[in-house]
Protein backbone atom coordinates (compact mmCIF):
# COMPACT_ATOMS: atom_id res chain seq x y z
CA UNK A 1 0.00 0.00 0.00
CA UNK A 2 1.26 3.44 -0.76
CA UNK A 3 1.44 5.44 2.43
CA UNK A 4 2.23 8.82 0.61
CA UNK A 5 -0.48 10.71 1.95
CA UNK A 6 0.15 9.92 4.99
CA UNK A 7 4.09 10.66 5.24
CA UNK A 8 2.98 13.89 4.25
CA UNK A 9 0.64 14.92 6.60
CA UNK A 10 2.69 13.58 9.39
CA UNK A 11 6.33 15.62 8.14
CA UNK A 12 3.77 18.78 7.08
CA UNK A 13 1.27 18.89 10.43
CA UNK A 14 2.83 16.85 13.25
CA UNK A 15 5.67 18.43 15.72
CA UNK A 16 8.60 16.88 15.54
CA UNK A 17 8.92 14.54 18.50
CA UNK A 18 5.59 13.22 17.74
CA UNK A 19 6.26 12.18 14.16
CA UNK A 20 7.96 9.25 14.54
CA UNK A 21 5.14 6.92 16.54
CA UNK A 22 2.74 8.52 14.58
CA UNK A 23 4.12 7.77 11.49
CA UNK A 24 4.60 4.29 12.79
CA UNK A 25 0.80 3.77 13.27
CA UNK A 26 -0.72 4.92 10.36
CA UNK A 27 1.47 2.51 7.90
CA UNK A 28 1.12 -0.53 9.96
CA UNK A 29 -2.27 -2.01 8.96
CA UNK A 30 -2.66 -3.79 12.11
CA UNK A 31 -2.20 -0.70 14.04
CA UNK A 32 -3.26 2.24 11.63
CA UNK A 33 -7.09 1.82 13.64
CA UNK A 34 -5.74 2.51 16.97
CA UNK A 35 -3.32 5.27 15.34
CA UNK A 36 -5.87 7.17 13.89
CA UNK A 37 -8.32 7.15 16.85
CA UNK A 38 -4.98 7.93 19.09
CA UNK A 39 -4.54 11.15 17.12
CA UNK A 40 -7.59 12.68 16.95
CA UNK A 41 -8.27 12.59 20.59
CA UNK A 42 -5.01 13.74 20.96
CA UNK A 43 -4.88 15.99 17.97
CA UNK A 44 -4.29 19.58 20.08
CA UNK A 45 -0.92 17.63 21.37
CA UNK A 46 0.01 16.32 18.02
CA UNK A 47 -0.41 18.64 15.61
CA UNK A 48 2.39 21.89 14.81
CA UNK A 49 0.01 24.80 15.90
CA UNK A 50 1.74 26.76 13.60
CA UNK A 51 0.30 25.16 10.93
CA UNK A 52 -3.26 25.64 12.29
CA UNK A 53 -5.49 28.02 9.90
CA UNK A 54 -9.08 28.02 11.48
CA UNK A 55 -10.23 25.24 14.26
CA UNK A 56 -13.61 25.10 16.10
CA UNK A 57 -16.74 23.12 16.70
CA UNK A 58 -18.58 25.26 13.66
CA UNK A 59 -15.42 24.89 11.13
CA UNK A 60 -17.64 23.18 8.35
CA UNK A 61 -20.08 26.06 8.96
CA UNK A 62 -17.96 28.96 8.53
CA UNK A 63 -18.24 31.08 5.22
CA UNK A 64 -14.57 31.09 4.99
CA UNK A 65 -13.97 27.38 5.44
CA UNK A 66 -16.83 26.83 2.92
CA UNK A 67 -14.71 29.11 0.34
CA UNK A 68 -11.24 27.32 1.39
CA UNK A 69 -13.11 23.99 0.27
CA UNK A 70 -14.65 25.98 -3.10
CA UNK A 71 -11.26 26.94 -4.00
CA UNK A 72 -8.95 23.93 -2.80
CA UNK A 73 -11.39 21.13 -3.77
CA UNK A 74 -9.12 18.37 -5.50
CA UNK A 75 -8.57 15.17 -4.43
CA UNK A 76 -7.82 13.87 -0.71
CA UNK A 77 -6.64 10.93 0.46
CA UNK A 78 -9.23 10.38 3.76
CA UNK A 79 -8.56 8.25 6.80
CA UNK A 80 -10.92 7.28 9.63
CA UNK A 81 -11.40 3.85 11.82
CA UNK A 82 -15.02 3.22 10.88
CA UNK A 83 -15.59 5.23 7.21
CA UNK A 84 -16.68 3.51 4.51
CA UNK A 85 -14.23 5.80 2.12
CA UNK A 86 -11.19 4.53 4.33
CA UNK A 87 -8.03 4.96 2.28
CA UNK A 88 -9.84 6.28 -0.84
CA UNK A 89 -9.59 9.53 -2.90
CA UNK A 90 -12.21 11.79 -2.88
CA UNK A 91 -12.89 15.38 -3.72
CA UNK A 92 -12.46 17.75 -1.05
CA UNK A 93 -16.09 18.77 -0.84
CA UNK A 94 -17.82 15.15 -0.69
CA UNK A 95 -14.96 13.96 1.60
CA UNK A 96 -16.00 17.05 4.10
CA UNK A 97 -19.88 16.23 3.82
CA UNK A 98 -19.18 12.20 4.72
CA UNK A 99 -16.98 13.50 7.62
CA UNK A 100 -19.77 15.57 8.78
CA UNK A 101 -21.98 12.87 8.94
CA UNK A 102 -19.38 10.50 9.88
CA UNK A 103 -19.40 9.31 13.77
CA UNK A 104 -16.11 8.22 14.43
CA UNK A 105 -12.82 10.39 13.62
CA UNK A 106 -11.69 11.72 10.06
CA UNK A 107 -8.32 13.11 8.97
CA UNK A 108 -8.82 14.47 5.10
CA UNK A 109 -5.48 14.67 3.68
CA UNK A 110 -4.80 17.57 0.35
CA UNK A 111 -1.93 17.90 -1.33
CA UNK A 112 -0.81 21.30 0.48
CA UNK A 113 -3.79 20.79 3.52
CA UNK A 114 -5.47 18.73 6.19
CA UNK A 115 -8.93 18.88 7.54
CA UNK A 116 -9.45 17.33 10.87
CA UNK A 117 -12.99 15.91 12.09
CA UNK A 118 -12.01 14.26 16.11
CA UNK A 119 -14.40 11.74 16.74
CA UNK A 120 -18.10 13.05 18.40
CA UNK A 121 -18.06 13.26 22.01
CA UNK A 122 -20.19 15.05 24.94
CA UNK A 123 -18.11 18.53 25.15
CA UNK A 124 -17.83 18.72 21.33
CA UNK A 125 -15.83 17.63 18.43
CA UNK A 126 -12.37 18.86 17.15
CA UNK A 127 -12.14 20.28 14.63
CA UNK A 128 -9.01 21.63 12.26
CA UNK A 129 -8.37 23.31 9.25
CA UNK A 130 -4.56 22.80 8.73
CA UNK A 131 -1.94 24.02 5.85
CA UNK A 132 1.41 24.19 5.13
CA UNK A 133 3.96 26.51 6.85
CA UNK A 134 5.33 28.95 3.77
CA UNK A 135 8.67 28.34 3.51
CA UNK A 136 10.43 31.87 3.68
Amino acid sequence: MDYSFEQHFVQAFIRKNRRERLLHELTTPEKRYDGISRFCHQAEDLLDPSCIIMEGEDLDRRPEFERFVQQHDEMCCVLSPAFSAEGQLLPLREAVREAVCSLDAVLILGSTFAVVFGEPMKGGRGKYLLSEKQKN
